[in-house]
């Protein structure tokens, strides 16, 4: 058997050697785009990595969220006003501090235990409940409560603990205030949309726009400056979401929201659109006394 030393193509003669040559290049070529298409793959959870650093951010500036506040005064003339961040809360004598934590401390007062109440949620009456711990009671609504003693707390109730006169205020949450950063900017891109008819924007009319939807907002944002920052950042990490449609040298980047599509949201419709052409049962005993309770 005689081994041809030549390839012949299309009316070229070309030596075995430049044939394994030119088979070597492209097998290179294939192993670049797949190391290439791994790189990328890799990358793909460090984007996540970097917009969860950037809401970490955003966050810390933010006010904690707290269930309820303690506003008052001490010894009469003191200012006082104390976040209830953490649940049961600890009322006690001690060094006043303005960290968020579990224990309250209303200053260096002999009339005040070390522990003289205990603030908690009472999952039975669905309500914020006081336990007197002290040995020398307090007043709750002007009416005195004796060691080991319970009682229910609702907004706006006068606390009096030694000297110290306080207001036991309820927390009242705006919808903004426990939206994640990505979730504000998309709102502001819908309202945006909705309300005036623009489809994209730069930072700073994302900024003025959740300002504007979200009056009085600007505190439980850290401030304009610190949202404005965030949103600036994550409209040029997050290019999953957000595309930069224009903005060079000396104009300002504006972005458009891509569309969000679910490669579950069609199987999902067409199981939603058999459950509701079949019959649907009748609710009857324990499942509708449930259902009515849920709906009330």
């Amino acid at each position: 058997m005689k081994l041809e030393t030549s390839c012949t193509d299309a009316g070229m003669t070309l030596s075995w050697e430049d044939v394994l040559k030119d088979m070597n290049k492209m097998v290179a070529g294939a192993y670049t785009l797949a190391n290439l298409h791994a790189i990328h793959s890799m990358q793909a959870p460090g984007l996540e990595e970097r917009k969860k650093a950037l809401e970490k951010k955003f966050v810390e500036k933010r006010p904690p969220l707290a269930y309820a506040k303690l506003s008052g005064r001490i010894l009469d003339d003191t200012p006082f006003e104390k976040l209830v961040t953490h649940l049961p809360a600890e009322l006690g004598r001690g060094p006043i501090t303005t960290t968020p934590d579990h224990r309250i401390a209303l200053g260096e007062q002999k009339a005040i235990s070390r522990l003289h109440a205990r603030i908690q949620w009472s999952q039975t009456d669905s309500c914020f409940e006081l336990q007197c711990l002290g040995k020398n009671g307090m007043f709750a609504n002007g009416k005195f409560v004796t060691k080991n003693q319970t009682v229910k707390l609702s907004s706006k109730v006068p606390l009096k603990i030694g000297n110290a006169r306080v207001y036991f205020l309820c927390a009242i949450r705006s919808t903004i205030s426990t939206m994640s950063g990505y979730k504000i900017i998309q709102k502001a891109f819908e309202k945006a949309k909705y309300h005036k008819g623009l489809t994209s924007m730069t930072a700073d009319q994302v900024c003025d726009q959740i300002l504007e939807s979200y009056p009085k907002s600007e505190h439980e944002l850290g401030g304009k400056e610190h949202l404005r920052t965030f949103i600036t950042a994550y409209l040029q990490e997050d290019n999953h979401s957000f595309e930069c449609v224009e903005g060079g040298s000396g104009t300002a980047p504006t972005y458009k929201m891509k569309p969000v599509v679910s490669s579950t949201s069609a199987s999902e419709a067409k199981k939603s659109g058999s459950a509701n052409s079949a019959a649907k049962p009748e609710v009857t005993g324990e499942a509708a006394s449930k259902k009515q309770k849920v709906s009330n």
